[in-house]
Parts: structure tokens; C-alpha cells; sequence
């Protein structure tokens, strides 16, 4: 199996657990710090392997967009960001 794999099979099992459904396609982005430097990498990816980078892409479009409109409804009720 491969990273992406490994990750979808585990999200999937946590999504199973708390009884949340199926996933269908994972899109990450996961950021990495050097244990010797601290220095800071990226590290992204989608499952099927065979997924588009447009598919990866709008469902990466999709979450910002998700988060955007949380912190916009916080806003708007006067709640602070993070709450």
C-alpha cells in the first residue's frame, strides 16, 4: 500500500467508529517539521490514486470554502475566530 492508501484506510475506520459514513475521497495537507532542523514541509495528496488534480484540487476548494463561511457566520453572530 502506498501513503495516501494507509491514510485513507485509517480515516475511513476513525469515520466508521464514530459512525460518520463512508469516504469516498480523501484530499490532505498535512504539515511536517523536521525532527533534526525544524524546518517546515507540506506534504499533500489524494486518494484513488487515479483522482484528477482538478478533483483533488475543488475538494481542497470546497474545504476552504466550508471554513470560510464557519468564520464568516462567527462574525457575523459576534463570536470570536477559533470558538
Amino acid at each position: 500500500m502506498s501513503l495516501p492508501e494507509d491514510l485513507h484506510q485509517a480515516v475511513a475506520g476513525v469515520m466508521r467508529a464514530h459512525g460518520l459514513g463512508l469516504v469516498s475521497r480523501l484530499v490532505f495537507a498535512v504539515e511536517l517539521v523536521e525532527e533534526g532542523t525544524g524546518e517546515l514541509g507540506l506534504l499533500r495528496g489524494s486518494t484513488p490514486a487515479t483522482m484528477p488534480v482538478w478533483d483533488e484540487l475543488g475538494l481542497h476548494r470546497y474545504a476552504v470554502a466550508d471554513i470560510e463561511a464557519v468564520i464568516s457566520a462567527a462574525k457575523v453572530a459576534g463570536e470570536e475566530e477559533g470558538e
